[in-house]
């Protein structure tokens, strides 16, 4: 009980991870069944992202708090190493979508004239990924379990759900290995794709800015139209759509077709620079949210008795860090809100018309009463 009462600051500060996450990505889940119906090459790992964001949010959240109540009366082995691999689970398919993203994205803006991932390819990359996460996982029950929880230092003695410290030692061997590995190759693989990304992306800003002979006022123009397509299409597909104003069907056509194409593919540039910066972003966060766990887990498996020696100033601060990753999977849409200019138009129409139909809903109920 005296452990519970000195976590209680970590109790609210996961319940308040809980709030943000579940809600934040249910709504982005809305807004792409509602609003955003057409399917797109470019957003393609979002909603699916949002999903998997959610599930983890919601589970990590609940379990954590769980764990936080029961620090030194955890007896079931069993619930213990069920409820670890779960954490693992959700936690890989995260990790390895987000590394899906950073492959897409390189084929993208780095390999324009390459055939970029079908549908057929991306499901089975996502297939792929859930199977890795899963094999992954299954390490976790067997590095994983209740253990005596015996603290001199504060007279306490019990049961917690913690990695076991005489255990197998080649499990845990290929436990330790394994997920530095992975860290590792998912890390490098994230900084090498996105600063070859962000080198490309510079430079195509760099070429757009000297580039004087197009007019930016129709590009500013027309780029709200163009949030509407799918980025990759082609000049082809794209010139089959009309444009809604017949004064800016008119200047098109008054204008040299090279100019009108140029002018659509510094729009269609600019759009693609965008959402790379914000899945850079979401890459960012992830890997700063990700590092206090690794440097913890890195800690407890040196140091048997690592929580035990922790004193009532340290426990909260720890816990604290090891539970920050899930910032990873709440930012996400936020940073949709700020910097995916498509998204933001279609979340604010999903939410004027669930306030329109709140507002009548509440006046028919009282119009009855």
């Amino acid at each position: 009980m005296e452990i519970t009462n000195i976590l209680l600051p970590n109790i609210v500060m996961l319940s308040v991870y809980l709030a943000l996450g579940t809600c934040g990505n249910f709504f982005v889940l809305m807004v792409y069944a509602f609003q955003m119906k057409k399917q797109s090459d470019e957003r393609y790992f979002i909603p699916i992202l949002a999903f998997f964001d959610m599930i983890a949010t919601l589970y990590l959240g609940v379990h954590y708090i769980f764990q936080c109540f029961s620090q030194t009366t955890f007896s079931n082995n069993i619930l213990c190493k069920t409820l670890v691999f779960f954490v693992a689970n959700t936690t890989y398919t995260s990790v390895l979508i987000l590394s899906l993203i950073a492959i897409q994205r390189y084929m993208k803006v780095c390999k324009p004239l390459k055939p970029s991932m079908s549908i057929s390819m991306k499901r089975t990359a996502l297939f792929l990924a859930i199977i890795l996460s899963l094999l992954f996982a299954l390490i976790l029950p067997f590095v994983y379990g209740t253990i005596p929880y015996h603290s001199i230092k504060h007279g306490i003695v019990g049961k917690r759900c913690g990695r076991l410290k005489d255990g197998n030692a080649f499990i845990s061997t290929l436990y330790s290995v394994g997920t530095g590995t992975l860290v590792f190759v998912t890390v490098a693989l994230l900084v090498i794709l996105y600063c070859r990304i962000m080198k490309k992306v510079f430079r195509s800003l760099k070429i757009y800015k000297n580039d004087r002979s197009v007019d930016k006022t129709d590009i500013e123009k027309n780029e709200e139209d163009a949030n509407c397509r799918d980025i990759g299409c082609s000049d082809i597909e794209m010139s089959e759509t009309k444009p809604d104003s017949s004064v800016g069907q008119q200047d098109i056509k008054s204008r040299p077709e090279s100019a009108v194409s140029r002018n659509r593919r510094i729009i269609n540039r600019r759009i693609t620079n965008k959402l790379t910066f914000m899945f850079f972003t979401i890459t960012t966060v992830f890997i700063l949210s990700y590092i206090p766990k690794v440097i913890v887990l890195c800690l407890e498996g040196i140091h048997k008795d690592f929580w035990e020696n922790l004193s009532n100033s340290q426990r909260p601060a720890v816990t604290f860090l090891y539970h920050i990753f899930i910032i990873n999977n709440i930012v996400n849409p936020i940073i949709y809100a700020f910097m995916d200019i498509e998204f933001r138009g279609n979340a604010a129409i999903l939410l004027k018309r669930m306030f329109i139909k709140t507002c009548f809903c509440i006046g028919r109920i009282q119009s009855n009463v």
